[in-house]
């Protein structure tokens, strides 16, 4: 079988402008001509690195087939285990008013930060107020006798009766405004934490109360969040304080933090255990958000991992892949220890210093001529 090369048309370019001169013109041109061949050279090794791939393929006066190798290296290996959770915050806060009333004026708008402690809206307080307004007159009129009839005993005139009488009743409207001043407050929504106005459900004129089941509004704070999960107790020895997870959610990098509390109290219904874990302030972030945790369930060390593709079965159903030793390939069997995320731990057959067949591999067999690609 016979096989043409088309002519490869070399255009040598003598001098480019994109390259800094010399001031040599005899120079530049020697280097122009350099670099020119140099590309011509690493166009003609593709096009017969492809040739010979096709000509391996139809020629079947050669017997030998054409493999790739891969470099066999030791590290490390972990085995994950997976788990739903739920994102949380304790710095949420759902806000209803203490009294009931008509909501007269709401201060804020949703996406607005605010402080702890600042006013978001007021319900109709006029009633009240009123009452106030009058028990201040009457406190009024109250200490102008009180103060008189004191006035009068301090000179031994009048009955101290009727001046302990005025001072009781002065005290009594004393003691009233300040519980009707209390009660005042209960109209007014105030924010128990700082945040953002993430939902406000009700509009001006409505009416509020604390029995109603939709808030007001709620404000969120997005610091300190974290994440709770439900983990299998065939796990509970697995797992401790601190050990390092990987968070999984949509839309976003993975989170790679660790465990801060673990449960103590085995969930009897579904015969699980409560994991927390602390995330960081981002902003891609947010309450009740849905995810996965991975969490490592098995460790070791300095140790040969293979991709689980690589390893095959023999008719005795024993693992092995082959080695390339001599540009022949050899059979070699392994102890495969745990599988995880398309990985194998190799616990045995391998130094780790072979050169393993990672192509064409699964037609071979032991001590078969190879050629490698």
């Amino acid at each position: 079988m016979k096989y043409t090369i088309a002519p490869l048309i070399f255009i040598l370019v003598l001098f480019s402008c994109g390259d800094a001169s010399t001031g040599n013109a005899s120079l530049d041109a020697l280097i122009a001509k350099r670099d020119s061949l140099k590309k011509a050279q690493d166009a003609i090794g593709a096009e017969l690195a492809v040739i010979e791939e096709q000509i391996a393929l139809l020629d079947t006066g050669i017997k030998a087939p054409v493999v790739e190798l891969a470099t066999i290296t030791k590290g490390n290996f972990n085995s994950y285990f997976q788990s739903q959770g739920i994102i949380s915050t304790d710095n949420q806060a759902k806000l209803w008013p203490a009294a009931a009333g008509t909501i007269k004026k709401i201060f804020v708008r949703e996406g607005d930060r605010v402080g702890a402690g600042q006013k978001l809206a007021q319900l109709d307080d006029a009633v009240v107020r009123q009452t106030l307004s009058q028990l201040e007159v009457n406190l009024d009129l109250a200490n102008e006798n009180y103060n008189r009839l004191k006035k009068l005993w301090d000179q031994k005139i009048g009955s101290e009766m009727q001046m302990l009488t005025a001072k009781t009743q002065k005290e009594s409207l004393e003691e009233q405004i300040k519980q009707v001043r209390e009660q005042l407050a209960l109209y007014t929504i105030t924010s128990p934490i700082g945040g953002t106005v993430d939902k406000i459900y009700s509009k001006e004129g409505e009416f509020a109360s604390a029995g109603t089941p939709i808030p007001v509004m709620t404000v969120v704070n997005l610091s300190g969040m974290y994440m709770t999960a439900d983990v299998s107790e065939n796990y509970i020895a697995v797992l401790q304080n601190g050990a390092p997870v990987e968070v999984l959610l949509p839309g976003s990098d993975t989170i790679r933090t660790t465990i801060s509390r673990i449960g103590n109290v085995i969930n009897p219904n579904n015969r699980t255990f409560e994991v927390t874990i602390q995330l960081p302030n981002t902003a891609n972030l947010k309450p009740n958000l849905v995810g996965n945790v991975r969490f490592v369930e098995y460790q070791s060390k300095d140790v040969v991992v293979l991709p689980t593709s690589l390893i095959m079965r023999d008719a005795e159903d024993r693992p092995f892949v082959f080695i390339e030793e001599n540009m022949r390939a050899k059979k070699v069997i392994v102890q495969t220890g745990k599988s995880s995320d398309g990985n194998t731990e190799i616990v045995g057959g391998l130094m780790g210093t072979e050169k393993i067949i990672a192509k064409g591999a699964r037609k071979l067999s032991d001590g078969q001529e190879i050629r490698i690609k």
